[in-house]
């Protein structure tokens, strides 16, 4: 029986089978591993079945083996986890929206720093032409003589980010805390030309938008002002 299936007659099928079978996975390295198999034995029938081999097919069986072998080796490379500092590191486990390969490209874009003296790293009314992301310490914000205290670990800047406007509030690091920063403009681009690493920073984003708006009043009435359009300010 397995020579019968075997046959230089019927090999063709068992290459189609394999292609069709691929085409029922998701997941991206099973379909592109079956798809090389399935090309594989296309190979094997353009050389054997006919009189003269099938240069032809052969070459392009060729060919899309070699594609999908380096999309497997990208996807690979995306899933890999790589050396990070400590910092990098936290940052990484702090949004779990991204990839490793997004989180890769994100961090390309991103300088880290540490404030030396206390910094306002946004002004109210300000332009803001970076994002932010503050780690380890507690973080105090002001808008319009009121003033709140938030935990670190998240965004800044993020509602201005998302809607192109100033910053509504001016908030303040202490001395010694590291943070992230991006400029806004080369960020946008990074997610216009990668629209699934966009999706999921845009996750994140509100993520971390939610769980301000939890922990601080103030700040859920200016996000949801800001929801509706009536400030159309972020901080």
């Amino acid at each position: 029986m397995p020579d019968h299936i075997l046959s230089s007659d019927n090999i063709v099928h068992v290459g189609a089978i394999l292609y069709l079978t691929g085409f029922l996975f998701r997941n991206q390295l099973i379909l592109r591993a079956l798809i090389i198999l399935g090309d594989i034995i296309y190979v094997l029938y353009f050389y054997f079945a006919p009189e003269v081999p099938l240069w032809g097919g052969i070459f392009w069986s060729a060919m899309f083996m070699l594609v999908n072998a380096a999309m497997i080796a990208a996807i690979v490379s995306d899933r890999m986890h790589f050396r990070l500092s400590r910092s990098e590191r936290r940052l990484f486990g702090l949004l779990k929206e991204l990839s490793p390969g997004q989180f890769r490209k994100l961090l390309s874009l991103a300088r880290e720093q540490i404030a030396v003296s206390h910094l306002a790293i946004t002004v109210e009314d300000k332009p803001l032409d970076e994002l932010y992301f503050v780690l380890d310490r507690e973080i105090e914000i002001e808008k319009k003589g009121n003033r709140a205290v938030i935990p670190s670990d998240t965004f800044i800047g993020e509602i201005a980010f998302l809607l192109s406007q100033p910053a509504s509030a001016t908030v303040t690091i202490e001395p010694g805390t590291p943070y992230f920063v991006w400029n806004v403009r080369d960020l946008k681009h990074l997610m216009q030309a990668k629209p699934d690493l966009g999706t999921a920073l845009n996750l994140a984003l509100n993520r971390k938008m939610a769980a301000k708006i939890a922990a601080s009043g103030f700040l859920g009435e200016m996000s949801r002002a800001a929801a509706q359009g009536t400030s159309g300010q972020g901080f």
